[in-house]
C-alpha cells in the first residue's frame, strides 16, 4: 500500500498536493496539520480516497479533527499527530513513547517544517517537512510511503529536486 504524507501546506501549496496525488496515484493520504481545510480540498477532488488527518497548531476552531490517530495498514500501526503537543522542536522522546504505548511501529509528525526520518527505540519516526513554507534551504517536501505486510520504506521526496532519502524499517 503506498500512502503520501503531507504537513504544513497553510493553505499555499494546494496545487502541488493534488498534481502529487494525480502522479502518484496512492492508496490513501495522510495529512499531518497546518492546515486542515486543505483536506477539504483534497476531499473534493478525489471523494474516494482514503484521506487521514490530525488537527495542527494552526487549525483553530477545528473541535472535529483529532489531535492524533492510530491507523492500520496492512501489518503496521501508525501514530499520526501534528507534533506540537510532543516537544519535536526539541526532540521525539515523548512522540516515539506515544507511538510505543499505542502500539506502533511509526510515528509521523509535523510541524517543524524540517524533513526528517530516523529509527529511535525501534520505532519509524519521519516528518515529511512542510509542502509549501520549509524552515531550511531544502525545498518543500513529502514522505512516501510503501507498506507490505510489516515492512516499511520510507522515503522523503523533495520538490523541484531529485534528493530523496530513504529508510526501511
Amino acid at each position: 500500500m503506498k500512502l503520501l504524507v503531507f504537513s504544513d501546506s497553510h493553505r499555499a501549496n494546494i496545487t502541488d498536493m493534488l498534481a502529487l496525488i494525480d502522479e502518484e496515484k496512492p492508496d490513501a493520504v495522510v495529512h499531518l496539520g497546518d492546515l486542515v481545510s486543505d483536506v477539504e480540498d483534497i476531499h473534493f477532488v478525489y471523494p474516494e480516497l482514503p484521506v487521514y488527518n490530525v488537527r495542527g497548531n494552526n487549525d483553530w476552531g477545528d473541535d472535529e479533527t483529532p489531535n492524533s490517530m492510530v491507523i492500520p495498514v496492512e501489518h503496521v500501526r501508525l501514530f499520526l499527530t501534528h507534533g506540537h503537543l510532543y516537544g519535536v522542536r526539541r526532540d521525539t522522546k515523548r512522540l516515539v513513547e506515544a507511538a510505543r504505548a499505542e502500539g506502533c511501529q511509526a510515528a509521523l509528525y509535523g510541524h517543524t517544517h524540517r524533513a526528517e526520518i530516523h529509527q529511535e527505540d525501534g520505532v519509524l519516526v519521519a516528518n515529511p517537512g512542510s509542502i509549501s513554507r520549509p524552515y531550511t534551504a531544502e525545498p518543500p517536501s513529502y514522505l512516501r510511503l510503501t507498506i507490505q505486510g510489516d515492512a516499511i520504506e520510507s522515503e522523503l521526496v523533495y520538490l523541484k529536486n531529485t534528493k530523496k532519502k530513504r529508510l526501511w524499517l
